[in-house]
């Protein structure tokens, strides 16, 4: 076995054309791409800064005196129904509300609010100094505490006025469009438990993010998908070297000599293994240290990234083994040398190498989950962001699942003495 995996190793290295486009171009890659498409998933984090003007219209000084006003008139109350309303609604004024929900902890980081009128705010939103402005009419307080108490619809509204619809301009609107669900929420609720006053609480603000995790940056996706497409092309480039052996006659005298036929199959494999590994790590490791690809990760990190490198070259090594049979069987090695980079293409289009997968078809991308390298792919991706060994099982046991397919294939299609 020693001395097929020696033979193996020895040709492929001989081969420096190919030891270099194998083992050098991938992390000349990684680098390039890297620059090219620098920030375009988000490598740095960037600070969000939403910028917003309140144009206050209204003057709520004699709020209560005009809320009992509106209710005795237009909601034709008593004098004392209208009195306890009013009492009840004294120390809550919508527009102070609003300012100290921007100004809270949860917000103050994120958002930047001035009190400005609205000709500068207008200026300012045109000049792109703010986002956009909130314009509180006037009447907007009385309004506002009316509805509450009587369940009707406010006759004014807060308008929120942008230059054009972006990102921060939604993002504002949003959390404008939530504080006014809450506060009228808020009011329904006390209405109805008949509270003998009213208290508005604060909603919760701020950002969050879904999932906790490490990010998943773009150089990180680049130094992943080019490992495993150049490791994919270590098999093509072992099972090929098959077809000079067999123009040199190897493979005729190993059938003639006392040897174990299966030991040139397991040569291979082995020899593939070896490859892909080192490659995989070699690509991982200068990606480490020029691009700094894996800031600040544990002991525990790089052992769970070898344990995945080791079970993805596995399942080359049987990819690799599949190959040299069919080469074998064939009687044109160039028929054979161009069916294996159609697959290895094919692998590397719905497994998410060349291109990202969520851009594929749903079928598409259910057929790349299947493939070692979209297996690969899902699994260094998972331990990168969550380090978290369990989601690595089920990928790990379909990774030694092909691996053991294609053993199994290779070696029951293997030409038998005088076949060859």
């Amino acid at each position: 076995m020693r001395s097929y995996i020696k033979k193996d190793l020895l040709t492929f290295w001989r081969d420096r054309k190919e030891l270099i486009t194998v083992l050098v171009l991938p992390i000349l890659l990684v680098v390039v791409l890297n620059f090219a498409f620098s920030g375009l998933l988000g490598n740095d984090e960037e600070t969000i800064d939403l910028r917003l003007a309140l144009v206050n219209q209204d003057d709520d000084t004699e709020a209560s005196a005009q809320l009992k006003e509106k209710l005795l008139h237009d909601a034709s109350l008593a004098e004392q129904e209208a009195q306890d309303l009013v009492r009840r609604t004294n120390e809550v004024r919508p527009m102070q509300v609003l300012v100290d929900y921007f100004e809270s902890d949860d917000l103050k980081e994120w958002v930047t609010v001035y009190e400005l009128e609205e000709a500068e705010a207008v200026e300012k939103v045109e000049e792109g100094e703010i986002d956009g402005f909130v314009l509180i009419p006037d009447g907007f307080t009385v309004d506002s505490l009316y509805a509450a108490v009587t369940g009707e619809s406010p006759a004014t509204t807060l308008t929120f006025k942008r230059e054009k619809e972006t990102s921060a301009t939604s993002a504002l609107y949003n959390i404008i469009h939530g504080f006014m669900d809450h506060l009228n929420y808020h009011f329904a609720l006390e209405t109805l438990s008949g509270a003998t006053e009213v208290e508005v609480k604060l909603p919760e603000g701020g950002f969050e993010q879904e999932e906790a995790g490490q990010n998943f940056s773009l150089t990180q996706y680049f130094t992943i998908t080019m490992g495993i497409l150049f490791a994919l092309f270590t098999a093509e480039t072992v099972a090929t070297k098959t077809g000079l052996e067999m123009r040199q006659q190897v493979f005729n005298r190993i059938l003639i000599a006392d040897r174990n036929r299966v030991l040139f199959l397991l040569g291979k494999a082995v020899s593939t293994f070896c490859l892909a590994w080192l490659q995989i790590m070699l690509v991982f490791t200068l990606a480490h240290f020029i691009l700094d690809a894996f800031p600040e990760r544990t002991s525990s990190f790089w052992l769970g990234l070898l344990g995945i490198v080791t079970l993805v070259s596995l399942a080359i090594a049987g990819l690799a083994a599949i190959f040299t049979t069919v080469l074998l069987r064939m009687k044109k090695v160039e028929a054979a040398n161009g069916l294996f980079a159609l697959v290895i293409i094919l692998f590397g289009v719905v497994g998410g190498n060349f291109v990202p997968i969520y851009i594929l078809p749903d079928w598409l991308q259910r057929i790349g989950e299947w493939t070692p390298n979209g297996l690969a792919l899902v699994m260094f991706t998972d331990w990168i962001r969550f380090e978290q060994g369990t989601s690595l099982v089920g990928p790990s046991l379909l990774l030694i699942s092909f691996f053991a397919l294609c053993s199994i294939a290779g070696l029951a299609f293997y030409p038998k003495r005088g076949e060859a």
